[in-house]
């Protein structure tokens, strides 16, 4: 009975470990996916004591061939053009009914051209053997100074999304809106 008694407590214990091992990974999709989670607002004091408005943004990321980012060495073709960089911030105005608006600037021809953030995500390692990704990003986006400067009084998100290395495009996402 010693014995029995033995093999029923072992098997309580190893029996969760082997499920455990037998679990099948998550698998996605190898377009790569994104969740936008908050919006991160700071100030940075500058030497002269001047306070300079931050912001960062926050977001999901999952991708099921784990080929987000690119190593220096990889910019060229075909990551040409749109596919240089492989995330795209678009600053979008929020205006009075709640809709949104891309926000153009004019440069001095009065050609106006759309303000966008573009970025270059470095190569991020899969840790599995199924190299699927999935993680959070926090992104600091640049200029959100001038942004708040030029906007103020405004109400402002952004639009984004980003390229995996095959060059699939993830869902675009936006950000909650900010008052400036």
């Amino acid at each position: 009975m010693r014995t029995v008694s033995k093999v029923l407590k072992l098997a309580v214990w190893v029996v969760p470990f082997c499920l455990c091992g037998c679990v099948k990974p998550k698998e996605f999709p190898p377009e790569p996916y994104l969740e936008f989670r908050r919006n991160i607002l700071g100030a940075q004091v500058g030497a002269g004591g001047d306070t300079t408005l931050t912001l960062a943004v926050e977001f999901y990321f999952q991708d099921g061939d784990g080929d987000i980012g690119r190593k220096d060495e990889e910019e060229k073709e075909p990551y040409v053009g749109e596919y240089f960089h492989n995330l795209h911030f678009r600053l979008m105005e929020v205006l009075a009914d709640s809709t949104c608006r891309q926000v153009y600037q004019t440069d001095s021809t009065g050609a106006r051209y759309p303000i966008t953030y573009d970025y270059h995500l470095h190569y991020i390692e899969p840790v599995n053997g199924n190299k699927s990704l999935r993680g959070t990003i926090t992104w600091q986006v640049d200029d959100f100074a001038s942004t708040a400067f030029f906007m103020k009084g405004k109400t402002v998100l952004y639009d984004f999304y980003l390229y995996d290395r095959a060059l699939n495009k993830s869902n675009v996402v936006r950000t909650q809106a900010i008052r400036l």
